[in-house]
């Protein structure tokens, strides 16, 4: 088996953590193959509802609309009406 070294940066927490967790005889290697193939799981598995909006809502979090964005003139939940307001954006731009 090919195995390769790997170096990680930990702060100092971190550090008396993978420390606390050697004194109780769990491998540090171990602990990050499995988070490695934890997160590697994830990856390939679709979004679940409860997922998908918590995905979502961390997005939103993260990137809000500036403050002096003009509200929208539709309800961005009326697909009709959403669709509408995008059509008559491009209709604008083309111009």
């Amino acid at each position: 088996m090919a195995s390769r070294l790997l170096n990680v940066r930990l702060d100092p927490d971190r550090i008396r953590k993978a420390c606390r967790l050697r004194e109780a005889g769990i491998s540090v290697s171990e602990v990050v193959r499995e988070a490695i193939d934890v997160r590697f799981e994830a990856l390939d598995r679709p979004l679940g509802g409860r997922e998908a909006v918590a995905r979502v809502r961390w997005i939103l979090d993260a990137h809000p609309d500036p403050a002096l964005l003009p509200a929208r003139t539709y309800d961005v939940h009326d697909a009709r009406e959403a669709r509408a307001a995008i059509a008559r954006r491009v209709r604008r731009r083309a111009r």
